[in-house]
């Protein structure tokens, strides 16, 4: 299922330089956006299960 959300940047260097990127890789601009999205609830989910992780490890 597609859905579109804008996104506004209020960086013009920032869109800019997204836009470039996109340019260079021949891809859209919001497949740019969604990349960098799921990476970074990958890094914070991450981040919140290190915790656990590193007190079940010091358990054993």
């Amino acid at each position: 299922m597609k859905r579109k959300k804008a996104v506004v940047f209020h960086d013009e260097e920032l869109y800019t330089d997204l836009k470039v990127e996109a340019a260079r890789r021949h891809m859209a601009a919001s497949d740019i956006v969604a990349e960098a999205v799921r990476e970074w609830l990958d890094a914070r989910e991450d981040e919140e299960l290190a915790p656990p992780i590193k007190a079940a490890l010091v358990e054993q």
